[in-house]
This record gives C-alpha cells, structure tokens and sequence, in this order.
C-alpha cells in the first residue's frame, strides 16, 4: 500500500470513532451506564491514535496528486490547515480520554473528565468532518460549485449557481 491508500483507507475512522465516542458517552451517562462511558473513552483514545497514520501520511499523498490534472492547490493547502486543527483537537480528545481511563476510580474527576471528552468529541467530530470535507472537494468536482471544461491547462470553468426564486410578482 503506498501513502495515499493508506490515507484514504483511514481518513474517515477518527471521524467516526469521535462521532460515536461522544454519542456513547450521552448514552451512558444518561443511562448511568459505566460500561458505556469507558468505552467511549477507548473509542476516543482509538480516534486520536488512528489520526497518527492519516496525518502522517497527508503530504506523501499530496505530493502524489498535487500535479494531476484538475486538482487545485489552494483546496490542498485548506484541507491541510484544517487538517492540523482537527489534529490537535483530536489528541488533546484522546490524552483527555486516557486520563479518564486511568483515574477511573476517582469520581469528581471521573465527571470531570466525562464533560470535557463529550465536549472534546462535539469539536473533535466537527473538525475531523470539515476536514474531510475540504479533503473530498480536492479530487471530487462533483461536490464543488464548478464544473471544469474545455482543457486542462486553461482552466475553463462554469460555474454552477443554484438558482433563485426572483418572482417580481410581489
């Protein structure tokens, strides 16, 4: 497997696990389920690891697309800011976790810790999906406002407007 299959191969797991690590957490502690809670810090803990390998193999995929025809460097460059962003939230996400699960026998910090993960998941799901987003408008024309045409070199576009109601009957 070269980087860009791994990356693409990963790219939605920290997504995910941060969706339904948070949504376990509400779940549990409605439910005043432990067994729910501690999981959810696992599948934190597990989100923030899997970040690891899709970061890391971020630039070695883009230096495989950067030069393929239609594909805009000022898309890869947001998708990368963001893609830091969502890093750093998506560790302090898991480091956060790990404390829960190691100070699991301490109550007030147990609630404590509970709070800042369901938190930290809200932000960790919102960066990771914005990223993931910025990520597929790089390769995918379908999800953009612009339709390429004519070559590739000049970069003849039409842009796609969604269409206004402009009823002067008023």
């Amino acid at each position: 497997m070269n980087e860009a299959q791994i990356h693409l191969a990963l790219n939605h797991a920290p997504l995910f696990l941060s969706a339904f690590g948070g949504a376990l957490l509400i779940l549990g502690m409605f439910r005043k389920n432990n067994s729910y809670k501690k999981l959810s810090l696992y599948l934190m803990v597990l989100g923030a690891i899997l970040t690891a390998p899709v970061f890391l193999t971020g630039e070695g995929t883009e230096e495989m697309v950067e030069n393929l025809p239609g594909i805009n460097e000022t898309m890869i460059e947001r998708h990368e800011d963001m893609a830091k962003i969502a890093l750093v939230i998506i560790c302090i996400s898991g480091a956060v976790a790990l404390i829960g699960l190691l100070f699991q026998k301490n109550a007030a910090l147990s609630k404590l810790v509970f709070l800042a993960v369901l938190f930290l998941s809200f932000a960790s799901f919102g960066t990771m999906a914005q990223t993931a987003h910025l990520g597929g408008l790089i390769r995918h024309s379908e999800l953009q406002n612009t339709i390429q045409t004519g070559n590739e070199e000049g970069g003849n576009s039409l842009q796609l407007n969604k269409k206004k109601n402009t009823n002067d009957d008023d």
